[in-house]
């Protein structure tokens, strides 16, 4: 085999399995949200921008309906997308369905564009919220990566935003000081 040949494949390989190593590492890790500060986005302490959005059962519905009465944690997602598939199974539906998630508290699974409803009803993973978002709402909320997590305290205002999934502990205290 020529020598020139075999070493392009092997920088080839190693540039592949370098960057999925860094999507994955990025979902599995365990390192503390100060490590991945380059990940938080903005625009925290600011007021949420009010859309009206549909659910997959054709439900109309406005973010500031939660107003006052609910935290709402808000995960934007596409359909193709294995990190969030996974970050819901592992962690939204954990966290949805244990005993001690205050009943204050609204999880909505938003895709990132108007994608077909029948493919977002395939990928459901709890009773929670899914619905259909806009590309207006994913740019207004900055959520440019799949998943983005943004958490919206009662008054409106919001308390977490960050690209990319977080542990069901780090779920647990955003919401937790949300509600505080």
């Amino acid at each position: 085999m020529d020598t020139k040949y075999l070493v392009a494949l092997l920088l080839v390989a190693g540039l592949v399995g370098g960057v999925s190593n860094n999507y994955i590492g990025d979902y599995y890790s365990d390192s503390s949200e100060e490590e991945n500060n380059n990940d938080i986005i903005e625009p925290v302490g600011n007021q949420a921008p009010d859309f009206t959005i549909t659910d997959i059962d054709g439900n109309d519905f406005n973010l500031s309906d939660f107003e006052g009465e609910k935290v709402i944690v808000l995960e934007f997602m596409n359909t193709g997308c294995g990190t969030c598939h996974n970050f819901e199974k592992n962690v939204l539906k954990s966290y949805y369905n244990n005993t001690t998630m205050p009943s204050d508290v609204e999880i909505i699974s938003v895709t990132q564009s108007n994608e077909d409803r029948d493919k977002v009803a395939d990928r459901v993973q709890g009773n929670w919220i899914y619905a259909i978002g806009s590309n207006e709402m994913t740019t207004a909320f900055d959520a440019e990566r799949s998943p983005t997590v943004v958490i919206i305290d009662k008054e409106g205002v919001i308390s977490f935003s960050k690209q990319g999934p977080i542990s069901e502990e780090d779920l647990e205290n955003q919401v937790n000081s949300a509600l505080n």
